[in-house]
């Protein structure tokens, strides 16, 4: 077996082929440089996040707010009622496998760990005076701003543009060619900007690899706590053999492919979810869970434009841009991975069925989630010993604190083991299918080479254990973000233009060319009248 064949690239094109090789040369690059001066590129990375989210806040807040108008606007608008694929095009998944796998790739562990993290965190570093919702507990208005970034509007910003732009391109028209550089196809031709498509692709590449490994490490460090802290086991040597059989698992989903190994992982990670929610509110501080819960959505509801486009001008520091800006970068970095997935799984639908079932449905899904979960660790009896083990030893461990502290608390670790190791194996899966995907052009790219991928990506995730620095690649994702926040916006516009065409000439093929002339001149004297 040749080496092209070895790694999947045996129908690669030359630039294919580059992209592969460059992608991985810079992605292990940058880990080496982690493993043996991690300090150094904690300080490079870190500096430039912060750099960006001190310069640049304000536009991921002002971007996010312009990109959910637009959403709304053409969801709405008679292209909403566009096919994924076109109109002939039957679903290829069922509602509940479509909707699990939308979720799982959507979210990963984030709903678990910064839904511990964030609001305690809020509580305990409020935004400066004065504040941004008067008469509002610290407790509530920490909430609300959980559901702002991870339940709404922050749902409806950041992936859609990309699942739209994709869906409508790549499918719909039929441009053929399977990546994230086909979705400028219609405002920017190829051969104007030699080499153009080619970077746009591997900057994608790179800043997917850079978000996956971000939330991959923050999965296998509260894995490993988890272990550690509640059930007092050799917690990284236990978390290395919970990886090894993730590893095998993944493996034997890559060769079972999209249908079977991603939907089922998907599938069961919902399921969990769901169980041991419903344990939590049994088991947790029920009663303060479910007035915090009401009264922080009140908060949301009440003043959501208000916590989305606040910025705290004038105040000393950057804790907007710390938070908010944080988080809209961050979404923006993943859009391109997620939204390109759901556009993937979501062949058959409509526009406006893809916005149901990534921004409603999964807003009452996400809102009762970070409602019992916020609920219960500021709840009086959790909320200072979650508050002491995250400022001592971070998120995870706050995590593992919160689980410790809780009636049956080890039935509940048990489960948010199994649920971090589901969407462990579902981010794996995914991402290596649409970084495969990508690299190749290929909708279903063969498994050698998502194997390749799936090895780099599980590599970073481990490495993550033995170094506490090389969290900083989370500040990858952030810097990547800032070039890419500008590609949605022109992707978007791109979607509308080639929906637009698409629109018109379908228009001409089903009434004639004499019909749609009548109709338009129709249109002009009423105009005129």
């Amino acid at each position: 077996m040749n080496a092209g064949k070895l790694l999947g690239l045996e129908d690669a094109s030359r630039a294919e082929r580059a992209l592969f090789f460059v992608t991985m040369g810079v992605m292990l690059s940058l880990g080496g440089f982690g493993f043996l001066r991690p300090s150094l590129l904690s300080s490079v990375l870190t500096g430039a996040k912060g750099r960006i989210l001190t310069y640049f806040g304000w536009w991921f807040t002002l971007l996010g707010f312009v990109l959910l108008i637009a959403v709304f606007a053409f969801t709405a608008s008679r292209y909403g009622r566009l096919r994924i694929g076109g109109p002939d095009t039957e679903p290829e998944f069922g509602l509940f496998s479509w909707l699990s796998m939308v979720f799982t790739v959507g979210f990963g562990a984030s709903v678990l760990i910064w839904g511990v993290a964030e609001p305690v965190s809020i509580v305990q570093h409020p935004p400066p005076d004065p504040a941004p919702v008067q008469g509002a507990s610290a407790e509530s208005m920490a909430l609300a701003f959980m559901f702002i970034h991870e339940v709404f509007p922050g749902l409806a910003m950041w992936y859609l543009p990309v699942a739209i732009a994709f869906g409508i391109v790549v499918y719909t028209d039929g441009v053929g060619d399977y990546k994230i550089s086909s979705m400028l196809t219609g405002i920017v031709d190829e051969d104007r900007i030699p080499g153009l498509y080619w970077l746009v692709d591997l900057a994608a590449l790179i800043a997917t690899i850079g978000g996956i490994s971000t939330t991959l490490g923050f999965s296998a460090q509260t894995m490993s706590a988890i272990l550690g802290g509640v059930f007092g086991l050799d917690a990284t040597v236990l978390t290395y053999a919970v990886f090894a059989l993730i590893g095998a698992v993944f493996l034997a989903d890559v060769w079972l492919g999209l249908r079977k190994g991603i939907r089922n992982a998907a599938r069961a990670t919902v399921v969990l979810i769901g169980v041991a929610m419903a344990l939590l509110v049994v088991v947790g501080p029920t009663l303060y869970m479910l007035e915090l819960s009401l009264d922080a959505t009140g908060v949301w509801l009440s003043d959501m434009f208000r916590l989305t486009l606040y910025t705290a001008p004038g105040a000393e520091g950057n804790w907007a841009a710390n938070w908010t800006g944080f988080w809209w970068a961050w979404w923006a970095a993943w859009s391109i991975f997620v939204g390109s997935f759901v556009a993937r799984v979501s062949k058959g639908r409509t526009i406006r069925e893809m916005f149901a079932v990534l921004v409603v449905v999964p807003t009452v899904f996400t809102w009762i989630q970070h409602g019992l979960i916020g609920g219960w660790v500021l709840a009086p009896g959790y909320q200072e010993p979650v508050a002491e083990a995250m400022a001592s030893a971070g998120n995870p461990a706050a995590v593992a604190k919160a689980l410790e502290i809780t009636p049956f608390g080890t039935v509940l670790a048990v489960l948010f083991v199994l649920i971090i190791a589901g969407y462990i194996i579902t981010s794996l899966d995914s991402a290596v299918f649409m970084i495969s995907a990508i690299t190749l052009g290929d909708e279903n790219p063969n498994p050698r080479n998502r194997a390749w991928w799936g090895a780099l990506l599980a590599l970073f995730g481990m490495m993550s254990l033995r170094l506490e620095e090389f969290s900083a690649i989370e500040s990858l994702s952030v810097t990547m973000a800032l070039p890419f926040s500008l590609f949605l916006l022109l992707v978007l516009y791109g979607s509308y233009v080639v929906a637009r065409d698409y629109v018109r000439d379908d228009e001409r093929d089903r009434l004639g060319p004499q019909t749609v002339r009548q109709q338009r001149t129709t249109r002009s004297v009423t105009d005129d009248d």
